[in-house]
């Protein structure tokens, strides 16, 4: 029925458009008789004109008319090619207006009647003709005005005709469609309601697809790859702008649509060709590319809808990592071989050092062999330097940091290097304003710099310039991405330039290295660099190297700032032996020690306190007398950990200066190989003269005291308690190298024990099963068969009351806290018999 009705209406409106275009087109029939009788009309008032006033200018309306009238005719007989009637009479009119043209013609050719005098006769026969013409022309003028009427009346006739028709044909069109509405609204009531909940769907999903499109995109820039995506015909559909930033594309390019052959083009004319050339094989392809200084992994392959996708990665940083992680793992290798190599030097110095100790009683009476032993003891001690240069490039040294200006320290070297480099050598300091402070090791800073000014001096053998340069620096995230080990932030430059030979690329790249040196044989150890190398690093600095063959050499040390003011000057080895009268309270467990300790500060003009552990220093620190130094050993028995006993100390007396020492170069108070920052160390074993200068330097600071009442007040000086333990009796020396167990063994017998010896862990458990009088075990840590630790574990569970001795070339670090027991003691070589005794009492 639908269909019926769609078909009756579909009808009924093509009707009504035919019978409106045969309406429009009596109206344009009806325009164009009006536009030719309207041209004729132009025509005849010409030519009449012309008659009357002879003025050329009607001569051109005329043929303009003339000129047109065709036209209208022929689109008068086109128009009308469907009436008979309407053909006839354009056939007549085409006839009339050419005769009445001709008229026209020749009428205008002939002379105006004479003017202003007697005409002649043969004026009159003109005259006479022209007269005809006129009366032609008027005749063919009334006829053609009669066809153009009746043709105008019959298509005014057709249209009234046509109009009606169309108005019948709407209203037919009118009703059948008012009809087929009544009958489809059920319908479309229905239709509608699906056609809206479809509408929505549709909504929902193109909002979808709009979401997804958006995620897709924000995940496509989100990536840290540069991603492109091609259609089959080469053109560019998706992308991200990591993909031109990696590549060094032009942002012109970044378009949709963009042909492939563009990227082309712009890659022709770059050395590193970016994008494979088989692309077109749908073949998967990885290559490495160097554009500019990014190293980039670019990654190539097909699509499902017969595209292509490539993708970037920038690996700059990979790169660079991967070479930093090479260079620190050669620099961590030789580091731990640079410690194997102080260990077991350590090992033969110690066994130098014991006999050397052993035979020193003997020599008293011969001047001639003590001195012998003397130089022996002194190429000891110069041994003992050189192994404390390879534990500093091993890190396994202890520093002391403090806030100090470097500004001041170098303005302070400046002299004493001009004097050890020599008048060839010109030494220039450049110090910028406002210069931060850095937390490092004075001494060390001092060291590392003379090491830099030495081998500056060395490079140039015929003389030049040393500059130092000191200022504030920051390294940024980019240049700490270049170097793995920095961390970016701000930091004091330190840089050492000279004028002399520089170097090649291939020897600033063992540089650092231990014992590597360009000097010849005999004039340098090659640990200079070394040194300076592991003490910037332990400090959490940064050193790098600038050379250039012929133009000289720039070593860079950064150091981190710190926002702490600058501590008082550590007081260098030639101020003068300077004592005080301060007081001072002495916590020594060892009644020999604290005995020595004691005479010491008396010798040097101090008030003395002293007590054998930590309980009884805070009983006098919380009497009546005033103390200006707390010197303790770190390492004492009791009940009250030495920390906790300072921290109450400057609880008490907030002014109190705290000075430790101990006879080990890494324990309670040294973390990561740094002292802690408020912490003041002095290593045992030290010399009269040291202990006054770190004194001075702690004391330099604070307000002295009057002690005079506090000398009369002093309470009796604490006795020392003793040990309660049953004296120890055997003791069991474990090492695998003869020469150092039977130096050792000396020793221990010196100290009035008995000996057991064994070569290792199993023997040493084998010889403790057998005898029960061994109560002193003293081990190496790096044992055949079973390590020292392991012997230790082993031993406690069959004696558990064992005293523990541990000797190692290397100092104590967190590592070895983790292998052995806490109450162990631990003898760092080279040690004398003093330490070796005080150690098995500890232990």
């Amino acid at each position: 029925m639908l269909a019926i009705i769609a078909g009756l209406a579909f009808r009924l409106s093509q009707d009504e458009r035919a019978a409106q275009t045969w309406t429009d087109h009596t109206y344009q029939v009806i325009v164009t008789t009006q536009m030719l009788l309207a041209d004729v009309q132009s025509a005849e008032v010409a030519e009449r004109g012309y008659r009357v006033s002879g003025s050329p200018a009607y001569l051109g309306r005329i043929r303009s008319e003339l000129k047109d009238i065709p036209q209208e005719v022929a689109r008068f007989r086109a128009l009308t090619t469907d009436n008979a009637a309407q053909q006839a009479r354009a056939a007549q009119l085409k006839v009339l207006l050419d005769d009445w043209s001709n008229l026209i013609v020749m009428g205008t050719r002939e002379p105006l009647p004479y003017v202003g005098a007697k005409p002649s006769a043969e004026d009159l026969a003109r005259t006479q003709a022209t007269r005809r013409l006129v009366a032609a022309s008027i005749a063919k003028i009334e006829q053609i005005h009669g066809l153009l009427d009746a043709a105008t009346n019959e298509e005014y006739r057709l249209l009234v005709a046509r109009t009606n028709d169309t108005q019948a044909l709407e209203r037919s069109t009118l009703l059948t469609a008012l009809l087929g509405a009544i009958f489809v609204l059920a319908i479309i009531g229905t239709v509608m309601a699906l056609l809206v909940r479809s509408n929505v769907r549709l909504g929902q999903s193109e909002a979808d697809r709009g979401r997804q499109a958006k995620i897709l995109q924000a995940t496509l820039d989100s990536i840290r790859e540069g991603i492109a995506v091609f259609e089959s015909d080469g053109t560019l559909v998706a992308f991200n702008p990591n993909f031109f930033r990696f590549a060094g594309l032009p942002v012109s390019l970044a378009a949709h649509g963009t042909p492939f052959e563009r990227f082309r083009t712009y890659e022709a004319e770059r050395p590193a060709k970016l994008f494979p050339a088989d692309l077109a094989t749908g073949a998967s392809t990885t290559r490495h590319v160097i554009v500019g200084e990014r190293n980039l992994d670019v990654y190539a392959t097909s699509v499902p809808d017969e595209g292509f996708l490539i993708a970037i990665a920038d690996v700059t940083a990979r790169v660079h990592s991967e070479e930093a992680l090479r260079q620190a793992q050669k620099m961590e290798a030789i580091g731990h071989l640079t410690g194997g190599v102080a260990h077991d030097f350590n090992n033969l110095l110690q066994v130098v050092s014991a006999n050397l100790d052993l035979a020193g009683a003997e020599a008293e009476t011969n001047p001639r062999l003590a001195g012998r032993l003397k130089n022996a003891a002194n190429a000891v001690e110069r041994g003992s330097r050189l192994t404390a240069q390879l534990l500093a490039f091993a890190r396994r040294q202890a520093l002391e940091p403090r806030a100090i200006n470097p500004g001041r320290l170098v303005q302070e070297m400046t002299d004493m290097l001009r004097r050890a480099l020599g008048e060839r050598i010109e030494v220039e300091a450049a110090i910028a304003g406002g210069l931060w402070n850095t937390f490092a090791d004075p001494n060390q800073v001092q060291n590392a710099i003379l090491n830099l000014a030495i081998n500056a001096r060395d490079a140039m053998p015929s003389g030049g310039k040393l500059t130092i340069e000191v200022s504030n620096a920051f390294l940024d995230d980019e240049y700490a991405a270049r170097h793995a080990e920095v961390s970016a932030g701000q930091y004091v430059l330190i840089a050492v330039s000279d004028t002399g030979v520089g170097m090649m690329p291939e020897v600033v790249a063992r540089a650092f290295e231990p014992f590597f040196t360009t000097k010849e044989e005999g004039q340098g150890t090659g640990l200079g660099l070394s040194q300076v190398y592991g003490f910037v690093k332990q400090s959490g600095g940064h050193v790098k190297i600038y050379s250039e063959v012929g133009e000289g050499t720039t070593v860079k040390i950064y150091l981190p700032r710190t926002r702490k003011a600058q501590e008082s000057a550590v007081m260098s080895a030639e101020t003068p032996l300077q004592g005080g009268s301060e007081t001072i309270l002495v916590v020594e467990d060892d009644a020999d020690v604290r005995n020595a300790v004691r005479d010491m500060l008396v010798d040097l003009g101090y008030n003395v306190i002293e007590a054998e552990n930590a309980e009884r220093a805070l009983e006098v620190l919380r009497g009546a007398v005033p103390v200006d130094l707390l010197f303790s050993d770190v390492v004492m028995p009791g009940t009250i950990p030495t920390r906790e006993m300072a921290r109450t100390a400057r609880a008490l007396n907030p002014e109190i200066r705290i000075l430790f020492t101990s006879g080990y170069t890494q324990n309670a108070i040294v973390h990561n190989g740094r002292l802690d920052e408020d912490v003041f160390l002095l290593s045992k074993p030290y010399r009269k003269h040291d202990l006054a200068r770190k004194l001075r330097s702690l004391l330099a600071g604070s307000t002295n005291r009057q002690n005079e009442a506090a000398k009369t007040q002093a309470p009796p000086a604490a006795t020392p308690t003793g040990n309660s333990a049953v004296a120890p009796r055997k003791a069991l020396v474990v090492d695998d190298e003869v020469l150092v167990r039977m130096t050792t063994a000396d020793m221990v017998s010196e100290v009035g024990l008995a000996v057991v010896e064994a070569n290792d862990g199993v023997e040493a458990l084998e010889a403790l099963a057998k005898d029960a009088e061994i109560d002193v075990l003293v081990t190496d840590l790096g044992l055949p068969r079973m390590s020292g630790a392991e012997l230790i574990r082993e031993a406690r569970k069959q004696r558990p009351s064992l005293a523990i001795v541990v000797v190692s070339g290397y100092s104590r670090d967190k590592t070895t806290d983790d292998q052995i027991p806490a109450d162990a003691a631990f003898l760092t070589k080279p040690f004398d018999v003093a330490a070796l005794r005080r150690a098995i009492l500890k232990g």
